[in-house]
Order: structure tokens, then sequence, then C-alpha cells
């Protein structure tokens, strides 16, 4: 819908801009054409504003509405006035004017048009100015009629050219669509015929009532016309009538949408459509006229109708073996397809007993691994409960041989003293009896034929009462009856490492390859430690000489993958030749680890040489151990922290000249318990690193305690402890640079200068002393 307020159409004329009456003279601008009666239209205008606007304005008593005109009606009356004024101009002074002035100016609105009235060509008119219904009211208003539309010749552009100018695109304007109507009407009054294509539709329906104010009551009627044609002519008029009415709405839309543009604009469009116009016309003018006879692709003589022929036949030919290859090519896939698929025709059943194969191990191994992580937390928990009380009874031990010795010290420095009974005395009482019942039970045994001779000091003190021994058998019982219904719920395929090995040897001979993409070497180590730490739950080597070698486990592993033909070569490719030495570094060292921080005792010959053993024995025989080996590293750290912590706390040699002068049996007792020490730190030679070890035994052990306490004893004495030191330490020690020996060198020396030759007493001792500090010497 429009924003604009239309005009009433049976009030409106249009005003029309046409070409100047005198067709002889060149037109140098587009004139506004003004009406013969002058004076008549003047007091039509005047009598037209003086007319009451209101039916009721006659009445004495009311409000008067008056309508003032706009700017834009006194302009165009202006122009309308000059324009007279130039008319009655003689025809030779606008003729002089025309030559003096070659540019006239045309202002109106919305555009101002200079016009050049040199070089134009005068049988091109300008095209008609397009004024919308206000314009045309202002400025053609009264200036015609129907009386001189009938005596006189109209003065409108001529509808001649009204069909070319409706298919150019451009909108006629007011004075072709008057002058077309006027002439289809007397058309239509004579009976004539009027062909539609030489005619647009127009708005007959205005025109209809146009020419009915101009008196159509003289109408005349012709009996002889043919009522069936006039008919047709009459519906066609309303069809043709209902198409000028829209059309006469857009055109009065474009008219005020033309009115919204600024001049500026205006021209800017209008140069822009006139240089695309002048490109469209100059590239149709261009384009060659080619007759399909004159185009190049096509063949003009026989020698070039022969020449496309063969080149369409070679085409053909080229085509043809292009199909030839992709046949064979389809044919030799459809072949291979075929040979495939009897080929898979023939695996079918051995792909379909693999696939039931690896259904059933999936399903087994999904079973297994939610069985064992739900029986992975009992056996840990039973493997804590059984370390426990393995270190419960070594801490006892350890702790009663620590209170023997300060009870002997105490005895040892009162002695000879007043002593003052406490409430205490009773307790030191009864472990002083036992401390001795046990030690003479110790000598009994010793006192055996062909026993060697036993130095005071030098055995462990492991023997415990029988009662602690029912209660630690009896909590031991317990835990071995809770180990033995771990997998008791679990059918034997499940529990057994046997079984769950013989079923991964099946998978591993079906397909070695897909056995070892799936990592299963990997794999089985970790699936079977849950079972054998639930064997080695009371495993004690250190107090037991049992063997995991002896351990059905342990076989059973050692001979997996095994066949009969198996030779070296073919050992070295089998991807399972370290599952036994991962499951000793995985499962076995870190399990004596655990062991040796919590239970063993480093004053203890007989626990040290086992595990000396039994550590040497691991790594002479399983690769695995080596230097880059983690657990074996944790081994070898908890090894020499218990032996630095047994030098803190075992270690204790009284040093005092009354102990020392009286020669008691407790300094000869703890001297021996510190030779025993350093024997057993030093058994650890060729496993632990040497200076650590030196560091050790020479430095924190010997020069610091023993050899302070040989200072103390009696000349010979002394020398027979220096030749027991001597027997201890490694004797490569001896044959190298050793600085850490030149303090026992000089202790050495230092007895030999005591030494009396002429003694026979001596002499023993002096030889002695003698090889050791030639042995010393030779490599300080």
């Amino acid at each position: 819908m429009s924003l604009f307020r239309k005009p009433k159409k049976n009030i409106v004329q249009r005003r029309v801009f046409t070409e100047n009456d005198d067709d002889d003279e060149p037109m140098a601008a587009q004139t506004i054409v003004r009406p013969e009666k002058e004076n008549k239209s003047r007091e039509k205008s005047k009598k037209h504003q003086k007319q009451k606007l209101l039916s009721f304005e006659t009445e004495e008593e009311g409000e008067v509405f008056q309508v003032k005109k706009s700017s834009h009606s006194k302009k165009m009356l202006r122009m309308f006035e000059k324009e007279k004024h130039r008319k009655k101009e003689p025809k030779v002074d606008r003729e002089e004017s025309r030559v003096r002035d070659p540019k006239k100016e045309i202002v109106t609105d919305d555009l101002i048009l200079v016009v050049n009235s040199n070089h134009r060509k005068p049988p091109t008119p300008p095209p008609p100015i397009i004024m919308s219904g206000r314009d045309a009211l202002c400025a053609g208003k009264d200036d015609l009629s129907s009386e001189e539309d009938e005596s006189s010749p109209h003065r409108f552009s001529k509808p001649d050219n009204f069909k070319s100018v409706l298919e150019s695109g451009a909108i006629p304007d007011a004075a072709m669509i008057h002058a077309a109507r006027k002439k289809r009407q007397r058309a239509r009054e004579m009976g004539d015929f009027i062909p539609t294509e030489e005619e647009e539709p127009e708005d007959t329906g205005r025109l209809m009532r146009d020419d009915d104010q101009d008196g159509s009551d003289e109408e005349r009627i012709d009996m002889d016309i043919n009522l069936a044609r006039r008919d047709q002519e009459r519906r066609r008029e309303q069809f043709l009538a209902a198409q000028e009415s829209d059309h006469e709405e857009d055109e009065w839309e474009d008219q005020q949408i033309r009115k919204g543009v600024t001049s500026a604009t205006a021209v800017a469009m209008a140069q822009e459509l006139m240089a695309y116009s002048e490109y469209h016309h100059s590239e149709v003018q261009q384009q060659p006229n080619v007759t399909p006879a004159m185009e190049p692709g096509v063949p003009r003589t026989p020698q070039m109708i022969a020449d496309k022929l063969k080149e369409h036949f070679q085409n053909l030919r080229d085509s043809q073996e292009r199909n030839r290859e992709r046949l064979e090519k389809i044919t030799d896939d459809v072949e291979e397809v075929t040979g495939e698929l009897q080929e898979l025709e023939v695996k079918a059943p051995d792909a379909a007993e693999r696939f039931k194969f690896y259904q059933e191990l999936r399903g087994y191994i999904t079973d297994l691994v939610e069985c064992l992580d739900e029986k992975v937390g009992v056996i840990t928990a039973l493997e804590q409960r059984a370390t426990d009380l393995m270190a419960k009874k070594s801490d006892w031990l350890i702790e009663r041989r620590r209170q023997d010795v300060r009870d002997q010290a105490e005895e040892a420095t009162i002695k000879g003293g007043i002593v003052k009974k406490g409430p205490d005395d009773e307790e030191k009482t009864r472990r002083a009896a036992e401390r001795e019942g046990r030690r003479t039970r110790r000598r009994r045994a010793r006192e055996t034929p062909g026993a060697p001779k036993h130095v005071e000091g030098m055995s462990s003190d492991d023997e415990i009462s029988q009662q602690d021994e029912l209660n630690f058998a009896k909590e031991r019982e317990q835990i071995e009856s809770e180990v033995r219904v771990v997998f008791e719920d679990v059918v034997e395929e499940y529990s057994s490492a046997a079984s769950i090995l013989i079923r991964f040897e099946q998978w591993r001979e079906a397909d070695l390859t897909a056995y070892t993409e799936a990592y299963a070497t990997l794999c089985l180590p970790k699936v079977v430690s849950p079972l054998v730490r639930l064997n080695l739950v009371f495993w004690d080597p250190l107090n037991e000489t049992s063997d995991i070698e002896k351990l059905d486990w342990y076989r059973t592993m050692a001979l997996y993958g095994l066949h009969d033909d198996e030779t070296e070569s073919t050992l070295s490719k089998d991807p399972d030749i370290n599952l036994l030495p991962t499951i000793i570094e995985k499962v076995i060292v870190p399990k004596l680890t655990v062991l040796v921080d919590r239970c063993w005792d480093p004053l203890s010959s007989s626990q040290t040489l086992r595990l000396v053993g039994i550590i040497n024995r691991y790594i002479r025989k399983y690769p695995s151990l080596g230097p880059a080996s983690k657990s074996l590293n944790n081994l070898f750290n908890a090894v020499m922290h218990k032996m630095k912590t047994s030098l803190e706390n075992d270690v204790f040699i009284p040093v005092t000249p009354k102990l020392a002068e009286s020669r008691s049996q407790f300094f000869q007792r703890q001297f021996a318990s510190g030779l025993k020490l350093l024997k057993n730190i030093t058994s650890w030679q060729n496993i632990l690193n040497d200076g650590t070890l030196k560091d050790l035994a020479v430095n924190s052990l010997l020069n610091r305690y023993l050899l302070s306490a040989v200072k103390f004893c009696a000349v010979t004495d002394a020398v027979q402890k220096l030749k027991l030191i001597t027997l201890i330490l490694p004797r490569v020690w001896f044959q190298e640079s050793t600085p850490e020996l030149k303090q026992f060198g000089n202790s050495a020396v230092s007895l030999l200068q005591q030494l009396d030759r002429n003694n026979p007493l001596h002499l023993e001792s002096i030889e002695i002393l003698n090889g050791l500090v030639k042995l010393i010497r030779s490599n300080m």
C-alpha cells in the first residue's frame, strides 16, 4: 500500500509536455503547452480559488476551512507565466535568442536540465517529461475541453510510436496516452476494427468517464455493426481497462518515488543508464554475422569431411580399445574374486573354529581377570599378616639381645660396689638366669666330638621359649588356613598356575602371531603373579633352606613353551624365554626386599650367609637382574640401611681401663660380637660396591670400635685379635691400594714394638705381626 495520497481520478487531468506547435523550428528544449484561451483558464482558476470549500459555508455561523496552495504549485504557475511571455515574443527574436544562448536551463523541483541547442539532430525529439497528478493539475488545469478536442486537431504527441515506446521499456507520457484513447474512441464510434497488436492496454475505464464528460450524449448508434464482434471488443476493452488501471497505479507510485530522488542522483543514474545502453549497442554492432556455414567447426570441403570422419573413426577405435582393456581388467578381477571366494569357502570351517576358540578364550580371560581382581586384595592382606608375624619374632629376638647387653654392661660397671635393690631387680635377675641358661645349652651343643673351636660371643642367641614358640606357631597356622581357602570357591582352571599356563600355551600353539601381537608375553607374568605370591606367603629364606626351584609353580613356568625338538637357536627366538626371570624380578626380589627390611638381623651369621647365597644365585642365573634392575637396587638399598642400623645399635665394646684390666668376659664377648658383624659385612664383597663396604667395615667398624678396643688388651691377646681381623678382611683388599687399612697397619707396628724378642712367649706373636706388617706395607 502506498504512503502517498492519490488525487481523485474523476477530477484529475494530466499535464502534458510535448513539442512546440512549430514543426519547422528545431526544438532546443521541451516547453510547456499553454492553452489558447489564457484569460479563460485564468478566470476559471480565480473562480476556483474563490468558491466555497464546504457545502455548509453559506450558513451564518461556523468555521471556514481554507486550503493553502503549496509552494510547488506557485512555482509551476510562475513557470507558466514565463512561458506565456516567451510565446508572445516574435519568432525572429526567439531564433536570435536561441542563436545567442546555445545552452538553456529548465528548473524543476527534481531536475535541472541544461540543453545545448547546437549539434542536436532535429529529427530526434527529446523524451517527454512525465509529471505527477499535482504537477499536472497546476500546469494544465482547465486548459483542455471537449469542444477543443472535437473541433480542432489535438496538439499531443502522435500515438504511432506507442507500441515501440512500450517495447523499449519506457513509460509513455500523458499526451501519448490521451491521444491513443481518443483514437480508439473515434474508431469505436465509426465501427472500425481496432487491431490489438498496434495498441497497448490502456485505462478504458477512465477514458469512458472522461468521454462521458466531453459529450458522450451524441453517440451515434449504427445498426449495421456486428453485435458479436462489438461484444468481443467490449470484453477486450474491459480487460485492457483493468490492465491500464494497474499500469496507472504503478506509474503514479514511480513518480512519487522519483520525487524522493535528488537531482544529482537522478542525473548520475541517467548517465549510467545511457552509458550502459551505448555499450550494449556497440557490442551488438561489433558482433559478426556468422552463418552456420561459416563457423570454424563445420567442414566445408569433401577433404575436411573425410578428415572429420577419419577422426571420428579413430576416436571410436580408441574408445573401443579402452573398453576392451576395461573389460579384460574386470574379467581378471572377477576371476580373482571368484578364486578368493572359493578359497574363503575352503577356509570357512577353520575360520569358524578359530572364531569359536577366540570367543572361548576371550570369555576365559575375562573371567580370570575378574576373579584375580577380587582375590588380589585378600592375598595382599595375608602377605602383610605373615610378614608382620615374622618381623615380630625377629624384632623380639633383637630387642632381647640388646637388653642383655645393657644388663651385662650395668652389671660390669657396678661390680664390686654397693648394689641397691629396686623393683626391677627381680626382672633383671630373671633375665640373667634365662640368658645364662641359653648360653649353657649352646655350649653343651658345641661340645660334640669333631666340632670346631668356638669363640665365645660369636654364636647367635635365637632360642625362644616353648610358650612363645607355641604362640607363633598358632598364629602361623591360622594364616595358613586362610591361605588355603582363598581359592576354595574357584574352579581349578582359574586357581592353578599350571591350568592358566595350559590355556595360554594352547593359544600360543594355535596362533603365535596373534599371541605375540596381543602382548600375551607381557601380560602372562601379571596374570600368574597373584598365585605365586599366595604360594610364598610364609617363604622365609633367612631362616629356612627351602628353595623356590623345588616348588611346583617354578617347574611349570620353567617348562612353559618347551618342545622336544627345541634347540638353542629356536630357544633364543622364543617370546616367553623371559617368563621366569620376569617372575623373579617382579615378585621374588620385592618379596625378599621386604623380608630384609623387616626380618633380617645383620648380626646373625646364618641369616646373612643364606641371604648372600640366594642373591648371588639369582644374579648369576637370571639375566634380568642386572645393574639396571630397579627391584635389585631397592634390595641393595635395604641391605645397606639394615647394616648401618646394626652398626649404630648392636656394637658396644667397653673400653674403660677398669674393664680392660679386669679382662672381663663381657669385654671379650662384645669384641667377638664386633668381629662377627665385621665378618657379616665383608661377606657382601663381590655383590655390593667395594667402596661402600670398605667405608662400613673398615672406617665405621674396624677403626672406630675394634682397633680402639685392641689398645686395652694384653699384647699377645691383641696380636691374636689382629690375626682374626686379618682372616676376616677380604684378601683382595690387602693386594690393592687400600688407604682405609693404614690405621690397622699402624696398630700392628705398635704391637710389634711392644714385643720382646728374648721372651719365648712373644716369638709366635712377633712372627704373626711381621707377616701382617709385610702384607700391609706392600700395598700401602
